[in-house]
């Protein structure tokens, strides 16, 4: 239930710009948008909002697609991001090698560099200031167990640009942390509490919670149930204040959100979604649904997301149409977007990507194919690479792939040709072109919502911060989703971001 689509870098959450003074109005700046789905979903919470007109939002829109169409990209191109990240994760490295301290490997969460770290946000200040990059809360989370900040580069370095960020999770356990004396992440569950396949109103489920938590976790008693017994209210923002959170590390509060935050959001929609009782699954026969609420004897699948975000991705959408595929209330493969869930998920990352572009017959592949001198079909990862390999050198391959490159309008780094891995000077750039491309194309953003829409899911987002309970609920039938892409270093799929407010 963590948060998955992040574009790798926190990318997702909406800019916010100073609020109107009198009657006047700051109209957005497309430039100012780090990337595609930013400005989308802040124009669009804009135009709703009545902020902005509709003639506003498309012409707004319109600035903001030829803006990531690559219309800047020779001076700024978009693949500049991934490179210098990586260069930014290098220098990173460095500094750690010459304090002593081990980087930790992962290849979970997309591009982000792991190593332990004692103190709190002062003292990594302290840390990283000579050698000049920031530290700051991320509001993406990499680790369910530990916290998640962002360096930031404040003066260049090399090649690498002032203002380059890179997730870090500070995978912290010494002795003053807490991460291995608590609570583990099958516990605060409804099942580890005694709530798993049983209805219960709010009653019944705080009298449960009061004997479990006193048998299992009597430390943590009181903060435990003082938190429950506030998630009983209309509001979405609760204050923690008078509870006692010192008990609790970072990598705490992250479970408490997870797995506790189940059985939260139970107590807190019967309060707001007039259901009369939850009832929590031991195990799902669906995917992405975690207790049902009950209202007028009718279940309502509930999914519950902690932090800033839900993890939304093609399998889950797939799989949780099952039941209705089967009673023949769906067809997916009526929807125009059916070939694009099938082709990433029967396809690794960059097998995925040249499918797609061959499917949709675009200018790239085309383009692709001829310098090839083969046909479209024939484009594949593995006939790629032997292309690629019959070269003498990385020189010749970026003349010839030249006329490639112009119908993205982009180019590559300086700093990528030198790379040994070929396959990422076509792969790259045709992933980086393909998100925003489907992104566009309405017809198939919106049959891949419709797909979703007919899932009848209502979702909570709980994030609890050091002193406030936040809750936030959507239905599934009022999603709308977005393509993006974390980029070639990553190794991930073609994702989706879920936008709830559309």
């Amino acid at each position: 239930m963590k948060p998955w689509f992040e574009k790798e870098l926190a990318e997702a959450d909406i800019l916010k710009f100073p609020e109107p003074k009198g009657k006047v109005i700051r109209m957005p700046n497309v430039q100012e948008y780090p990337d595609f789905i930013t400005g989308v979903s802040d124009l669009q919470a804009k135009q709703k909002d009545g902020t902005i007109s509709q003639e506003s939002y498309d012409k707004l829109y319109a600035e903001l697609i030829h803006r990531f169409m690559k219309k800047e990209s020779f001076e700024n191109p978009w693949f500049f991001k991934e490179d210098v990240k990586t260069d930014l994760k290098k220098y990173v490295q460095d500094v750690l090698l010459k304090a002593g301290i081990k980087q930790t490997q992962s290849s979970r969460g997309g591009l982000h560099i792991r190593f332990p770290l004692a103190g709190e946000i002062i003292d990594f200040q302290k840390f990283f200031q000579n050698v000049g990059i920031t530290v700051e809360p991320s509001t993406a989370r990499i680790s369910g167990t530990f916290d998640t900040l962002l360096l930031t580069l404040t003066k260049p370095v090399g090649k690498i640009p002032a203002g380059t960020q890179l997730p870090w999770v500070n995978n912290y356990v010494g002795k003053d942390s807490k991460i291995e004396k608590t609570f583990g992440d099958k516990e605060l569950t409804p099942d580890s509490l005694g709530l798993a396949n049983s209805r219960a109103d709010q009653q019944k489920i705080l009298s449960t919670l009061d004997a479990s938590i006193k048998e299992n976790y009597a430390d943590f008693y009181k903060p435990l149930m003082q938190i429950a017994k506030r998630s009983m209210t209309s509001a979405t923002s609760i204050s923690l204040g008078g509870i006692d959170l010192s008990v609790f590390t970072p990598s705490d509060i992250a479970t408490i959100s997870k797995n506790y935050g189940e059985i939260l959001s139970g107590l807190w929609s019967i309060s707001n979604l007039a259901f009369e009782r939850t009832f929590f699954p031991k195990q799902s026969n669906a995917a992405m649904i975690d207790f049902y609420g009950e209202r007028d004897k009718n279940d309502y699948p509930v999914s519950v997301k902690s932090g800033t975000g839900g993890k939304v991705t093609i399998t889950n959408i797939l799989d949780a149409l099952q039941d209705k595929v089967r009673e023949g209330k769906v067809n997916p493969s009526e929807q125009k977007s059916y070939i694009v869930f099938k082709t990433v998920q029967e396809n690794g990352a960059r097998e995925g990507i040249v499918k797609l572009h061959a499917y949709f017959q675009t200018n790239p592949i085309k383009t692709l194919a001829q310098l090839m001198e083969t046909s479209i079909n024939e484009v594949t990862v593995d006939s790629i690479n032997e292309w690629l390999n019959g070269f003498e050198n990385n020189a010749q391959i970026k003349k010839v792939l030249d006329p490639f490159l112009k119908t993205m309008n982009t180019r590559l780094a300086d700093a990528t040709w030198q790379r040994p891995d070929r396959l990422r000077f076509v792969v790259s750039p045709l992933g980086e072109w393909l998100w925003k491309f489907l992104n566009q194309n309405e017809e198939i953003r919106g049959s891949m919502t419709e797909l979703a829409r007919q899932l009848s899911i209502i979702q909570v987002n709980i994030d609890i911060k050091k002193s406030l309970l936040l809750f936030q609920h959507n239905k599934f039938s009022e999603a709308e989703f977005l393509f993006g892409w974390a980029g070639y270093a990553a190794g991930n799929k073609l994702g989706f971001k879920l936008n709830l407010n559309p």
